[in-house]
């Protein structure tokens, strides 16, 4: 395996989604690293949180429907 930095200078989701999509088609996997001050729990969830996507968005999870999402 072979980690790869890289830092954008822009928030553009195109070009996030570019770069995502090359990295998926090759079978990687990307680590959302923030530069902003994120605890370590923080951070963690955030990162299960974009794998929970990623599965959900490949059909391997089910997701929540956003009616279930605030239902108290």
């Amino acid at each position: 395996m072979t980690t790869l930095t890289i830092h954008i200078p822009t928030n553009d989701a195109a070009v996030i989604s570019e770069i995502s999509a090359i990295i998926k088609n090759i079978g990687g996997e990307i680590a959302v690293n923030v530069d902003e001050d994120l605890t370590i729990h923080e951070l963690e969830l955030l990162k299960s949180s974009y794998k929970e996507a990623l599965l959900i968005q490949d059909g391997k999870l089910k997701g929540v429907p956003i009616t279930e999402l605030w239902n108290d």
